[in-house]
C-alpha cells in the first residue's frame, strides 16, 4: 500500500512539471501593473493681462519659478476658469471679457508635476494651459 500512495505522489508530481516549467514566475517585477497616475499641482501665475487668454508671466510660485514661465507670454484657456473681478461691461456677470489690456491678474492652473515651459517652434503656437482660476486685481469697484 505504501508503494501505491509513493506511484501517486510521483505520477501526480510528473503531471505538474510541464505545467509549472512554461508559466514564467516574472522574477516579482508586476509586469501586469497599471501606469502611474501623473500627479498635478497647483501652478500660480502672476502678471499683466496682454491678449486675449495670454498672460505675460512677471513672478509666481516656485513651481512657475522653477518650471522657467517667469517673463514669458503664456496662452491660458479661460473657458472653464472661475473668474474673480469686477462687471467692467455691466452685462451682470463677471468673465473673461472683463478682464482688460494691461490689467493686473493672477491665474491658478493645474498642471502636472515639473512641468517645465517650452519655447514653441517659429511659426507655431503653444497649446493654452487650461486655467482653474483667473483674479482680476486692477478691477475697481464701480459706485
Amino acid at each position: 500500500m505504501n508503494t501505491r500512495i509513493v506511484s501517486a505522489a510521483l505520477a501526480a508530481a510528473a503531471l505538474a512539471l510541464p505545467a509549472a516549467a512554461i508559466a514564467d514566475p516574472g522574477h516579482g517585477k508586476g509586469h501586469d501593473k497599471p501606469a502611474k497616475k501623473v500627479k498635478t499641482v497647483t501652478f500660480v501665475f502672476k502678471g499683466t493681462f496682454t491678449a486675449p487668454g495670454t498672460v505675460t508671466v512677471t513672478a509666481g510660485n516656485a513651481h512657475v519659478r522653477k518650471g522657467g514661465y517667469v517673463g514669458q507670454a503664456i496662452a491660458f484657456d479661460l473657458a472653464t476658469a472661475k473668474v474673480v473681478g469686477v462687471d467692467t461691461n455691466a452685462d451682470l456677470k463677471v468673465d473673461a471679457a472683463d478682464v482688460g489690456e494691461g490689467d493686473k491678474v493672477l491665474v491658478q492652473a493645474r498642471v502636472a508635476k515639473g512641468t517645465k515651459y517650452a519655447a514653441p517652434a517659429e511659426g507655431e503656437t503653444a497649446a493654452p494651459i487650461a486655467a482653474r482660476k483667473l483674479v482680476d486685481q486692477t478691477g475697481v469697484a464701480a459706485e
